[in-house]
């Protein structure tokens, strides 16, 4: 059970860090709160779920950039 515990905990913790290097912050802002959650790691994680901003992929549910194709985007709408 444990095993499974921290299976999950490093994958929370992993896309946590994939989460902090897409955004568009400051290099030096990453930098802080990635030693944050190497440092803390069950502290810094929470920390930062709570006090990150939203993106806009979170407010509106946008999966894909205004920019694609045409063909793409009817697709994404069309179950055909």
């Amino acid at each position: 059970m444990l095993t499974v515990i921290a299976i999950l905990w490093v994958l929370i913790w992993a896309f946590t860090l994939v989460d902090l290097f897409r955004r568009d912050w400051s290099t030096g802002v990453k930098v802080i709160w990635a030693i944050a959650m190497l440092i803390f790691p069950v502290v810094g994680v929470i920390a930062y779920l709570i006090v990150r901003p939203p993106s806009s992929a979170d407010v509106h549910g946008v999966i894909g950039s205004a920019d694609a194709p045409a063909a793409e985007r009817s697709r994404d709408h069309h179950p055909v």
